[in-house]
């Protein structure tokens, strides 16, 4: 069948610069309560308009219903409330990442649920950096501040940062100590990755998400069952992780109802190797273990995956649904 999903990266940010300036203006100087006045029409409207969102919403929230069966968090088939309730969720995000560069977040409403502590990560006296893969499950800016208000480490993040100029920026003026590192890749090029392996060799983190195809050549990916659907993952954060030779972990800061659960996860304790003979066999074993774990996260957390386009589909590209085992990309 032909495909016509808009590609993750071909999403514009909803929003001018001046309307995500004065939202934010009103949350940092008026409060909790007075954003959730502003928020619920502004929110609303744009549930309205972007009707691909909101079905992208919809549709992922029923496929983990049915896949999830018995364990789902719905009591019954999620509807456009639920979906009203994600997006509203994805704006609660976007200002939690003001709360943690301004300090709103005390270490006492943070707890550590994952099997690893950052100290394991980073041990005293480890010269070399390490890789965490991140997605959009959860809140990763969080994730990043606060490690940054605890610990001296330099934090490199990989980001497509097109669409979501006005609120980088924005954050940055609102903190001029925000130090956002984000480095803008489109394509893993040698200069990139001598770059990247320099910040490793210093003893820095490198952070890239490994939920979302490659921003120019989606058609290599590596398909892996998710919710019950095969679904296309990127390769490049597996070959990146490869190539700089350290170990890597996973990583996800999910919102609860009194703080923060921040959780890291163990992936590679050496290094990934990805043999010349078995590559493409080395990857889709990494891309399915990454997607069951990202599986176990949503259950928990259904409402804090924050993408929303068709997960299931490649933008444009000619794709025959094949089983999860099955290789599609090169």
């Amino acid at each position: 069948m032909t495909t016509q999903s808009t590609h993750w990266a071909k999403k514009q940010e909803n929003g001018s610069y001046l309307a995500i300036r004065i939202l934010l203006l009103l949350y940092r100087f008026g409060g909790k309560w007075l954003i959730m006045l502003v928020l619920g029409p502004v929110l609303g409207y744009f549930f309205v308009k972007d009707r691909a969102a909101r079905q992208a919403s919809l549709s992922y929230l029923q496929q983990l219903h049915t896949h999830a069966g018995a364990q789902s968090p719905f009591r019954r088939k999620p509807g456009y409330r639920q979906a009203f309730a994600h997006f509203w969720q994805f704006a609660m995000a976007a200002l939690a990442k003001i709360d943690s560069w301004l300090g709103r977040i005390k270490p006492q409403q943070v707890q550590y649920g994952g099997s690893l502590h950052f100290e394991h990560i980073m041990p005293p006296g480890r010269s070399k950096g390490a890789v965490l893969i991140g997605s959009h499950l959860g809140n990763q800016e969080v994730c990043r501040a606060l490690v940054r208000s605890k610990y001296p480490v330099r934090i490199n993040v990989l980001a497509h940062t097109k669409h979501t100029a006005a609120f980088n920026r924005i954050l940055k003026e609102t903190n001029s100590d925000v130090d956002l590192q984000l480095i803008e890749v489109t394509e893993l090029t040698p200069a990139v990755s001598v770059m990247l392996t320099d910040c490793i060799d210093r003893g820095e983190l490198v952070v890239i998400v490994g939920d979302r195809i490659s921003a120019q050549t989606p058609e290599r990916a590596a398909w892996a069952d998710f919710l019950g659907r095969p679904a296309p993952f990127a390769i490049g954060p597996w070959v990146l992780a490869s190539l700089l030779q350290c170990p890597v972990y996973l990583m996800f800061c999910m919102k609860e109802a009194q703080g923060y659960n921040l959780m890291f996860e163990p992936f590679a304790d050496e290094c990934i190797a990805l043999p010349r003979k078995t590559r493409q066999q080395e990857l889709q074993k990494l891309v399915a273990r990454y997607a069951a774990q990202l599986e176990q996260v949503l259950y928990r957390y259904p409402y804090q995956w924050f993408n929303f386009y068709d997960f299931w589909q490649l933008p444009q590209v000619r794709q025959q649904k094949e089983h999860s085992g099955d290789n599609s990309s090169n």
